[in-house]
């Protein structure tokens, strides 16, 4: 069936395809040029939650390496970052794959609904790329070039990652001194307008769950915050991804539809929308329509290639 599938493609700035190579290698590693780490700490808490696994390539020679964070989806209350790490069941977004294109990619846990909701999940989130920026020396990263690609759930915390502005953390929040912002992000049916979601009755629960509530009284400027649309209005936002199925029935596509022409109303031009027609929840990674693996690593490579060097 996914050969029938068609998309309508909206690209407001040309900066993807064709221009990969700037990015990060030009050859593709083969995994045994890839070191993998499972289960590195990024900071205190339970046993799963707070965990990251990380491929990266052997090879330190050269100018540091771009990174990517990897955030699972499951709707806020399930999922493990080993969806995105394992060697048997490569699907799309897997932390090799990324490493094989050149990155630096690290998948991650995060506190789910059952344990702590939101900002808790958004909090550990940051904490992860701060962890990243911190070890650059370690994993060869330039702090500069770091993205974030989740889906679902996943794709909704990489768009705070991108949009949201960095709020500096307590002092006492680890690795403080780092900056929790990415340089580009792609979203595979991230929830936009949590608001939304909850009037068309989509997540409904799973959202309420997420949020600690329905969206009354104090808890309405939460939601707010806790959604990408909000953020359309910042003067600056990183170059993103959006991927989003025709006939989603978890994440209405009409809400990437809005939130597109917002972004374009507002002056932001990089910013590329794949809207598939025919195709459910998560056209990248569950969907897999197959194209979108390029499409994904492409934009990445174009997105965190080096600044150029500045002439004298």
């Amino acid at each position: 069936m996914i050969a029938r599938h068609t998309a309508l493609v909206v690209t407001l700035a040309v900066m993807m395809l064709a221009c990969g190579k700037a990015g990060a290698d030009d050859a593709r590693l083969t995994d045994d040029q890839i070191a993998v780490s499972l289960n590195v700490r990024y900071r205190e808490g339970g046993p799963v939650a707070c965990t990251l696994d990380l491929a990266v390539p052997k090879d330190r020679s050269g100018s540091r390496r771009p990174a990517i964070v990897v955030i699972h989806g499951g709707g806020w209350i399930e999922g493990d970052k080993s969806s995105f790490s394992t060697t048997a069941n490569r699907v799309p977004g897997n932390i090799i794959d990324f490493a094989a294109r050149g990155f630096v990619a690290a998948t991650i846990n995060y506190r789910l609904a059952g344990e702590a909701p939101f900002p808790a999940a958004l909090d550990d989130c940051r904490t992860a790329v701060r962890w990243l920026r911190a070890h650059a020396e370690d994993y060869h990263v330039d702090v500069d070039r770091v993205g974030a690609w989740g889906n679902s759930a996943g794709g909704h915390l990489a768009l705070l990652l991108a949009m949201m502005p960095d709020e500096k953390p307590a002092d006492a929040e680890p690795y403080a001194e780092q900056s929790s912002r990415v340089q580009a992000a792609a979203s595979d049916s991230g929830p936009i307008d949590l608001n939304y979601q909850i009037e068309h009755k989509q997540l409904l629960t799973v959202v309420e769950k997420f949020m600690g509530g329905p969206p009354e009284g104090a808890r309405a400027a939460l939601y707010k915050r806790a959604s990408p649309s909000s953020y359309v209005g910042e003067k600056s936002l990183p170059p993103l991804l959006l991927m989003y199925g025709e006939v989603d029935g978890q994440v209405d596509v009409r809400s990437a539809d809005a939130f597109v022409a917002a972004l374009s109303s507002a002056g932001h031009t990089q910013i590329s929308y794949f809207r598939l027609a025919g195709v459910d929840h998560c056209p990248h990674s569950i969907a897999r329509v197959p194209y979108l693996k390029g499409v994904v690593e492409d934009f990445f490579l174009q997105a965190l290639k080096p600044a150029p060097a500045e002439k004298n």
